[in-house]
């Protein structure tokens, strides 16, 4: 079935644009900038990944497997959109940061950290 006619909406849970080495140096420092203000670290690092336009971060807790904690998605100048990982079905789940489509790598992690807080 053909809709013609449908309306364009923006989706920040499609698409992309590859993350660049320089983004993802910039990315990795952000990361390494805030977990070293927060009340989880030491006990807590972050690890993050890189494929194509996604960023997956992980929190690793001494020497066991990482934990997942989201999904970023690299939309233009240090935007993201952002799939957080849920435990009961073991996917990633498309949410807002902090009530908008979109925010920094900051912001994102700042969503995570209750997994990280005792």
């Amino acid at each position: 079935m053909l809709l013609i006619g449908m309306p364009w909406y923006y989706n920040p849970h499609t698409g992309g644009h590859k993350i660049s080495p320089s983004d993802q140096e910039k990315a990795l420092s952000d990361a390494k900038a805030f977990e070293e203000k927060a009340s989880w670290y030491p006990k807590y690092h972050l690890q993050l990944r890189f494929k194509g336009q996604f960023c997956y971060i992980d929190a690793i807790e001494g020497s066991d497997s990482p934990m997942p904690l989201c999904r970023l998605r690299y939309l233009q100048d240090q935007k993201w959109s952002m799939a957080y990982f849920t435990y009961s079905n073991d996917k990633y789940t498309p949410c807002m940061i902090n009530g908008n489509h979109t925010g920094t790598l900051a912001a994102a992690i700042a969503v995570c950290e209750g997994y990280l807080l005792d």
